[in-house]
């Protein structure tokens, strides 16, 4: 399978291309609160809450990692790719709602 590119994209629709980054090994970032992130997430996200995205970027540093971000509806995914960009990162992808990145996961 080819791998899917990225050139400072900063929105993909759910389905085939977020799902490629994710098994090519983006790095998912559920920007939910705790409480949120418990009730579910995908078994490969890490949560890292909006309000705390600013000092984890700082962490980061420069990286050519993809990172996909994903929240509730959307919103708050955004927010934080802005943030992510804003603090140096450039291969930020808005992967939405946890809940349309679940409807159109791919079968097994």
């Amino acid at each position: 399978m080819p791998e899917a590119t990225l050139s400072k994209l900063s929105h993909c629709e759910p389905g085939d291309k977020c799902w490629r980054l994710i098994k090519q090994g983006a790095t998912v970032i559920d920007v939910r609160s705790p409480q949120e992130f418990a009730s579910g997430h995908l078994p490969q996200a890490i949560n890292v809450p909006l309000d705390t995205l600013a000092t984890w970027v700082a962490q980061v540093g420069n990286s050519q990692q993809i990172f996909l971000l994903y929240c509730g509806a959307g919103i708050r995914a955004q927010k934080g790719c802005d943030i992510l960009s804003g603090g140096g990162l450039q291969r930020v992808v808005n992967a939405g709602a946890l809940k349309d990145l679940l409807a159109c996961e791919p079968k097994r």
